[in-house]
């Protein structure tokens, strides 16, 4: 059976990558979050959204956090939520979501816990910057596999390499 391993970047890499001007590698906190999609990979995605914000005051963040994690909740069971990543680069932090359509992500923004809280954003003031935009997605090649006991390249969706039969494992199934 196949194993997905986690590694991250050798030193090498690293230090080629650091080279490169304008270009910083530290460590971090990412967050993931699965919807009711979650077993779906990026090739699904119809929308992607990203939001940013940075703050200047602790309890501005403290606020934000109290806001966010109720609506966390929420889209564990949001309809057509895929999955979402978040994490802070420096002063600012970025949330990149995974949605089926656009109508999702919209439905999800209109919801009256996501509007109360933005309202409360904008009366309180709790972030110096803020960014939420939708993109629907244009296009996509689709997710391939490509197996590691043959030279059998598949679609993401096949259970088998269509070249030696071999069980393919999805890091989203």
């Amino acid at each position: 059976m196949t194993e997905l391993l986690t590694l991250p970047p050798t030193p090498e890499a690293i230090s080629a990558m650091v080279a490169i001007p304008k270009t910083s590698i530290a460590p971090t906190i990412l967050a993931t979050q699965q919807g009711p999609d979650g077993d779906l990979g990026p090739e699904s995605a119809g929308a992607i959204l990203i939001l940013q914000a940075t703050f200047t005051r602790a309890n501005g963040a403290e606020r934000f956090w109290v806001a966010a994690v109720p609506l966390m909740e929420l889209l564990a069971s949001a309809a057509g939520f895929i999955r979402r990543y978040s994490f802070p680069d420096g002063p600012t932090i970025t949330l990149i979501a995974l949605w089926r359509t656009v109508a999702d992500a919209k439905a999800f923004a209109a919801s009256p816990e996501h509007r109360s809280a933005v309202r409360d954003l904008y009366e309180q003031r709790w972030q110096y910057s803020h960014f939420s935009a939708v993109w629907e997605m244009a296009s996509n090649h689709g997710r391939v596999i490509f197996c590691d006991r043959c030279d059998g390249i598949n679609a993401a969706s096949e259970k088998a390499c269509s070249g030696c039969g071999v069980e393919l494992v999805d890091v989203y199934r």
